[in-house]
């Protein structure tokens, strides 16, 4: 634009200067010095339009080189802009990456803590069942224990039961009419009742009642009563041995250990229709299996 507004000023002063030096060749009446100044004056003219001409293409030239440096400037410019742009994508996609990393470090963080809280987790249930083990492994001991001192005592209680019964069979030999009796019990119960029934015969002669739990004494006479109970689990456990109501003797189980045996024996003077019976004193439950480990005995000397 600028370099077209040279050249028009540029061709005005050109016209004018022209149209002055023209209008000087139709005066005929001049002098022959004034042809010479005016001559001098074309010539001067001619000098300065060629100065001028090669000041212009000079000027015309420089715009072309100015030009052709601003559009490489602007070709610079647009590929320095382009460079930026793409710099910025660049640093757009870095950004988004390391945003995706700090994401997949903060799932990493909190996986590693959840590992860490079930870790924990599984170390406090492998203490609470090492614990358990070890409660088990020493009830086990202690069931063990306590069967073995069952057991004697069952032995114990068996060879009692065996006397009395071989001596209920000497007395049954010495006397037509002996009375004596073996009852007992099979299985194990919670027992709240107040007289403990003996279901199970062993010996009987009659003289003891299985649906009442009592012995009728047949005749006057000296009688021997023997009891023996065992305890369910870790009860305790208090019998008597009643004569028409009044406790004679009684056996006490405590609940410091499974199935405790106790028993206890009575010589009881009785008369005609007197009645005897095993009462509950106190306890909550009775073991018991077949043959019985319950028992309840008696004979007239």
């Amino acid at each position: 634009m600028l370099s077209r507004l040279v050249l028009v000023f540029l061709f005005v002063v050109q016209t004018n200067s022209l149209s002055v030096l023209t209008d000087d060749k139709s005066q005929a009446t001049k002098t022959d010095g004034e042809t010479v100044l005016v001559r001098q004056l074309l010539n001067q003219e001619t000098l300065i339009r060629m100065a001028l001409d090669r000041k212009v293409n000079e000027l015309v030239k420089g715009m072309a080189e100015m030009k052709k440096n601003m559009e490489t400037s602007n070709q610079q410019l647009q590929d320095a802009k382009r460079e930026i742009q793409t710099n910025n994508k660049q640093l757009q996609d870095a950004k988004r990456t390391i945003e995706t990393n700090n994401q997949q470090l903060q799932n990493a963080t909190m996986e590693i803590a959840a590992i860490k809280n079930e870790n924990n987790a599984l170390k406090a249930e492998w203490q609470v069942q090492k614990n358990i083990t070890t409660f088990l492994s020493d009830n086990l001991k202690t069931t063990i224990n306590t069967m073995k001192q069952s057991q004697n005592s069952q032995r114990e209680l068996s060879s009692a039961v065996s006397s009395l019964q071989a001596f209920q069979t000497n007395l049954s030999q010495l006397s037509g009419s002996a009375v004596g009796f073996t009852v007992g019990v099979t299985s194990s119960s919670t027992w709240a009742g107040d007289i403990l029934v003996f279901p199970h015969n062993v010996t009987n002669t009659g003289h003891y009642n299985t649906q009442t739990g009592k012995f009728l004494a047949p005749r006057d006479g000296m009688y021997v009563f023997f009891v023996v109970v065992v305890s369910n689990i870790k009860n305790d456990l208090r019998v008597d041995i009643v004569r028409d109501g009044n406790s004679k003797v009684r056996t006490d189980l405590h609940s410091d250990d499974h199935h405790q045996t106790a028993s206890n024996l009575a010589v009881l003077k009785l008369d005609k229709g007197d009645l005897v019976w095993v009462k509950r004193s106190d306890g909550k439950g009775y073991h018991s299996t077949n043959p019985p480990y319950i028992t309840f005995s008696g004979f007239l000397l």
